[in-house]
């Protein structure tokens, strides 16, 4: 008979067996809490927020994301102080042009008992460019200028990557842009900015070819003097905390535009010269870079420069002309001459010449917070010459106390095209301060080595 054989145990494993079995099965008891103990728990509890109503939907352009909010204007209380009859905001006038002086800060190095005081001028871009409207002709210096600042555009907008076709040239685009604002100095950069009156379209055209008086510069001039400056009023703001009379910034208005002529005068004949070689490398290098840029770079460095000497002359020679007769009041405003009475809105002047240029000279305390700005700039740049301003001033600030605001857009308003103007600005007054602080520190130091060299430039 086959019996299935049970495994037979001894005593001892068949004891440790029960008890393994027993643990397994075995219930465990219940938990019984404490009632004197107090639970702590690891969680804390916050009170919930407020409940919130979303904002209405607001007018924007759309990204595929979602609709944008319009970015904030830049409200200014500036103008509230200003004088109606005479206003030291930020203005959009072909004929009239305000400018702040900024004074650069003291170094600590020299002698301060003999350096002289000199400003940084400054006043915002025009907006860009737009195409005029059917049935009026475009120039083509217009239209060069208004296409680059399209493709500018494009360039740093665009999200293209960099390795397609796009965002190459987009880079080269930038690039290009960079190097030409490198090519201007901050006092060139404003005399470009000046307004400026094409002679075939000025005026009744009887100021396009008038006989050049003033010869008393030293500079070889042509027979005949071609009006360059379609500008009839200069403001200059400066700030009230300078101790100078007005007559003495005058002065330095002058000379600094004389300098700048002397200048750009220079670099237009170095400019020109480099054309042909630029325009050289450019094609010689097209099979291995075919975007060019010499050329461009070149070419806008000896308009700016041949356009800049121009206005410089221009303008000191009217402003000279028309303070033969007049003087400055305390004020700062032109007074008529003694000898016979003149409206108050003319310059005075002999003869009755329209091709003057009528200044005024205004103190006002909104150029304190740019020339915090400079002074700031100037301690970036080299904190061993110029001592640290304080309280550090941003560019929307800067853009306030300027009374700066977009212009339109064919009179419409475009979110998109206001922030741009804006970004444009902000850039513009970021390298026309850096561009002055450079200049400032590099004559600094020529004047604590060579007094008497530095006072010459």
């Amino acid at each position: 008979m086959d019996e299935k054989r049970q495994p037979i145990l001894q005593p001892a494993e068949q004891q440790v067996h029960s008890n393994h079995r027993s643990d397994l099965f075995t219930t465990p008891p219940a938990y019984t809490p404490n009632p004197n103990a107090q639970v702590q728990s690891d969680y804390k509890t916050f009170p919930l927020p407020p409940a919130t109503t979303p904002p209405p939907p607001t007018q924007g352009y759309h990204d595929g994301m979602g609709v944008l909010p319009p970015p904030r204007r830049i409200s200014s209380d500036y103008n509230l102080e200003d004088d109606p009859s005479n206003p030291v905001s930020y203005i959009r006038d072909p004929h009239k042009l305000i400018a702040y002086l900024i004074p650069f800060p003291k170094p600590t190095i020299g002698d301060l008992s003999k350096m002289p005081d000199r400003f940084l001028i400054y006043t915002p871009p025009a907006p860009p460019l737009s195409k005029p409207p059917e049935g009026v002709k475009e120039s083509k210096v217009h239209k060069i200028q208004r296409k680059w600042q399209e493709e500018v555009r494009e360039a740093k907008t665009s999200n293209a990557k960099t390795a397609s076709w796009k965002g190459i040239k987009g880079k080269v685009t930038r690039g290009i842009n960079w190097a030409i604002n490198k090519t201007t100095s901050a006092d060139l950069d404003f005399l470009n900015r000046i307004p400026t009156e094409d002679s075939a379209t000025s005026g009744s055209g009887s100021s396009s070819n008038r006989r050049d008086s003033h010869d008393s510069d030293g500079v070889e001039e042509g027979d005949e003097t071609h009006r360059t400056v379609g500008l009839e009023e200069l403001v200059l703001v400066y700030p009230t905390s300078f101790g100078s009379n007005p007559e003495a910034v005058k002065k330095e208005f002058v000379d600094s535009m004389m300098r700048t002529k002397s200048k750009a005068q220079r670099d237009a004949i170095i400019a020109t010269g480099l054309l042909p070689v630029a325009a050289a490398i450019d094609i010689l290098a097209t099979l291995i870079w075919p975007f060019g840029g010499l050329l461009e770079i070149d070419g806008v460095w000896a308009f700016s420069s041949i356009r800049g000497a121009k206005t410089a002359r221009s303008v000191t020679k009217r402003l000279t002309s028309s303070t033969k007769t007049g003087q400055l009041t305390e004020s700062g405003d032109l007074a008529e001459s003694p000898l016979e009475e003149m409206p108050s809105s003319t310059t005075a002047t002999s003869g009755g010449n329209e091709d003057t240029l009528h200044l005024r000279l205004t103190p006002s305390n909104r150029v304190e917070v740019i020339r915090r700005y400079l002074a700031m700039k100037c301690y970036q740049l080299d904190p061993k010459v110029f001592s640290s301003p304080g309280t550090g001033v941003t560019e929307s600030e800067v853009l306030e106390a300027l009374g700066w605001s977009p212009a339109q857009t064919n009179g419409e308003m475009n979110w998109e095209d206001e922030a741009w103007q804006e970004s444009q600005v902000k850039a513009d007054l970021i390298s026309t301060m850096a561009k002055g602080a450079k200049a400032w520190d590099k004559w600094c130091k020529l004047f604590a080595k060579h007094p008497q060299k530095a006072l010459k430039k």
